[in-house]
């Protein structure tokens, strides 16, 4: 039914979620015809309907539809902004690492009982020919998408998808015989592995992120992806500096550099991480060159954007981000003054969109101004930085909130800082 100009209402949340997955209308609506394809039933999603589904012209849709548009989103019906009719029967999980039908012969159809979309889906996935371009291309989409989510999403709350996308990519992976194909598959199998390990990493079982990144490195391996096994020599430098040991760290950061190919983003990243730990190794001329080369690499990146190229495991790094890791190597070699420059730039790039990155800058933010006695401006920042960290279960953020502890002893008198240090405490037990 065609709601009157007038009454319209836009779907912001359609809209939002398919910027998400960095389609455009088209791309989107293709995904919706392949989707119904897969699953047994045909649609005709053209852009043209895209489009009136996001303007609110059309506020429901036919089962098919809604059964498509939850295989290619990952997300129940109910929850995409639409109104008008009720959502079709639920289904079970549409992603699992061990498909339905796999007792059963390739050309068995599925039975009348596993006909939900979710089971004809997944009995689809396991048949070689699924794993064609189209669907291949849907599987890369939804694996930048989580790595999305990821920047605002506590880990609890995402590694069950992505450990279903991850069983959903080795299950088309090990009934996939074209080389192109193959390595196409494994190098989005090596993305979700990465981004499964850090959620493993976030959550603070170390041995599990160690297992997802060997899976990781083998995939990257495979597929000859040298910028996946970069990602993953940084994800693993992270782990070294947690377990006390910065002279691995600061290797695998600085060998991650020369294997993160042409993106610069990517070795900005890196940069920025090999010069953390060469200042907290106390190698100032290391160090210094490290944030050098990552300022010139990053210091004018811009935003990413839903439909550009940026690589999946490095949209969330930015000027803010560049800047707070300038504020904590300056801090780190001693130089507080220019240690709170980088962190008053840090502040002005900050926006606020309530993300894990947020909580790393004003926690960065934060250890600069207890450098230099700002107590109020630590209070602003600590504070903020401690319940996003909390909240979002955000590693990084809390290992530097553990220096801002040491940073405070000294003004163990002051109101402001035993008030802060009171909120610390309370994060760490």
């Amino acid at each position: 039914m065609t709601v009157p100009a007038a009454q319209r209402v836009p779907n912001h949340t359609l809209k939002a979620i398919r910027l998400s997955m960095r389609m455009s209308q088209s791309e989107f609506a293709s995904a919706v015809r392949h989707a119904g394809g897969v699953l047994g039933e045909p649609n005709t999603c053209n852009k043209r309907l895209v489009q009136k589904w996001e303007s609110g012209e059309h506020t429901e849709c036919r089962p098919n539809y809604k059964r498509a548009l939850q295989a290619v989103t990952r997300t129940p019906y109910e929850q995409l902004g639409f109104s008008g009719s009720p959502p079709p029967p639920p289904d079970t999980p549409l992603s699992t690492g061990r498909l339905i039908g796999a007792q059963r012969r390739p050309s068995e159809p599925p039975p009348t009982s596993a006909g939900e979309p979710g089971d004809r889906l997944r009995f689809a996935l396991e048949r070689p020919e699924q794993a064609d371009q189209e669907a291949i291309a849907i599987v890369e989409t939804n694996t930048a998408r989580l790595f999305a989510l990821e920047h605002h999403r506590a880990a609890r709350t995402l590694a069950g998808a992505v450990n279903r996308h991850l069983d959903d990519i080795s299950t088309l992976l090990a009934g996939t015989r074209r080389d192109p194909l193959r390595k196409r598959l494994a190098a989005v199998g090596g993305q979700a592995a990465a981004l499964a390990g850090w959620l493993a990493f976030d959550r603070g079982d170390v041995a599990g992120a160690h297992r997802y990144w060997d899976s990781s490195l083998a995939a990257a391996r495979y597929a000859s992806d040298s910028p996946l096994l970069a990602c993953v020599l940084t994800y693993l430098s992270y782990s070294s500096a947690e377990r006390g040991d910065p002279a691995t760290a600061w290797q695998l950061a600085h060998t991650a550099v020369s294997h993160a190919g042409p993106d610069r983003r990517a070795r900005a990243w890196m940069s920025a991480r090999a010069a953390e730990e060469a200042a907290q190794l106390g190698e100032r001329a290391a160090a210094l060159c490290e944030l050098d080369r990552a300022l010139k690499l990053g210091s004018d990146l811009p935003q990413p954007t839903p439909n550009d190229d940026t690589l999946p495991w490095t949209r969330f790094f930015d000027t803010k981000l560049l800047a707070g890791t300038a504020a904590n190597v300056h801090g780190r070699l001693g130089d507080a003054r220019a240690s709170m420059d980088a962190a008053e730039w840090a502040m002005r790039s900050l926006g606020h969109e309530q993300v894990k990155g947020r909580a790393v800058v004003l926690a960065e933010v934060a250890c600069a101004a207890a450098r230099v006695g700002q107590l109020d401006l630590v209070a602003q920042t600590a504070v903020e930085a401690a319940d996003l960290t909390e909240a979002l279960e955000v590693t990084l953020a809390r290992r530097k909130l553990r220096r801002l502890l040491q940073l405070l002893a000294p003004y163990r008198a002051s109101a402001v800082a035993r008030r802060v240090l009171e909120r610390l405490d309370a994060l760490e037990n």
